[in-house]
């Protein structure tokens, strides 16, 4: 039996028609939270959205962002409905930090919609005429070094490393322009693969400035407000510093660097297995496990990349509660 259960929670990309349906029709905690979210001003079509699409619909940014952190609160809050669940820590993957902070007691949930609301919103609009056009593309089988040079000799005010996902992954953020001609220049250097990703905007990089500057701001409203209770346990580990967030200040400017800085996913799920290592956890070497609360497997498929030996399930349905009921003992 694991004693040591670390949540993971996905980002964008994760989603797809039909998420949560199915848990929405098979646990009453679930059901309370989309309800509680269709309630929310201007997220009404929210449970539909996630249930019936259309998919272009579900996927633009200020949809999916509610979308996503909804349904991963209502799989945590299906699992929490059936056993008393006590991770060690929690880490979200860009957006699903949110997530992972309400998961750690650090946001509620009203509080955490809004946030992400809020998030989709600013984003899509840094994304629209007159601001320059952005991209993404990701980049196979070349190393961070070589794309460190590629990305400096380009600019790093129209280019930089959006996402260290694991040693044969990473994602690159910036104007269309710089983009295309990081992906001409990969393939020259000799990456295997670089794919154009089907998104609307540069998250990640300098063009999402405008969002960041406005995050920063509802944020200090929050804390001022006292919307925003920071816990000391579980941990949370930020995408912007892969280091754990350690006070209310830290949390804000974790959350608002994350919009324009990379995603330190690769060394944050090291620094994961280390703290699970460490003498506040007893010392141990077992192994932790790490469970994916969300739609998809997006994070298990990463998580695998970095090292084929982890332990990782994901949740999404009845079936995925059952199966770490069943894990957990």
């Amino acid at each position: 039996m694991p004693s040591k259960i670390i949540l993971l929670f996905p980002g964008q990309a994760s989603q797809y028609v039909g998420m949560g349906k199915e848990l929405y029709e098979s646990s009453a905690a679930a059901r309370h939270v989309l309800e509680e979210t269709a309630e929310i001003d201007g997220l009404d079509h929210i449970p539909d959205l996630c249930f019936n699409g259309p998919a272009d619909e579900l996927t633009r940014t200020d949809n999916v962002q509610p979308a996503i952190t909804a349904v991963s609160i209502m799989m945590l809050e299906a699992i929490r409905e059936k056993i008393d669940i006590a991770p060690i820590a929690c880490a979200g993957h860009s957006l699903g930090e949110y997530a992972a902070h309400y998961a750690a007691g650090n946001l509620d949930f009203q509080t955490a919609m809004k946030l992400v609301q809020c998030r989709g919103d600013w984003m899509n609009e840094a994304a629209q005429p007159p601001n320059p056009a952005g991209s993404m593309v990701a980049v196979m089988g070349l190393g961070l070094d070589k794309l460190e040079v590629i990305v400096n000799e380009i600019g790093t005010d129209e280019i930089i490393i959006a996402n260290l996902n694991s040693p044969g992954q990473i994602i690159l953020s910036g104007t269309t322009q710089a983009v295309e001609r990081s992906i001409e220049m990969a393939k020259s250097a000799g990456a295997k693969r670089a794919v154009m990703l089907n998104v609307s905007g540069a998250w990640h990089s300098p063009l999402m400035k405008p969002a960041a500057e406005k995050m920063r701001g509802l944020l200090k409203e929050e804390i001022t407000a006292g919307k925003i209770n920071f816990q000391a346990s579980p941990i949370v580990i930020a995408n912007a510093t892969a280091e754990v967030v350690s006070g209310v200040d830290e949390m804000r400017d974790t959350l608002t660097r994350q919009i324009t800085s990379s995603v330190r996913w690769d060394e944050s799920v090291k620094n994961l297995l280390q703290f699970a290592s460490s003498d506040e956890n007893n010392g141990d070497n077992a192994p932790p496990l790490f469970v994916e609360v969300g739609p998809g497997k997006v994070l298990k498929g990463i998580l695998r990349n970095i090292n084929r030996s982890l332990n990782v399930q994901n949740v999404e349905d009845s079936a995925g509660v059952a199966s770490l009921i069943e894990a957990i003992g």
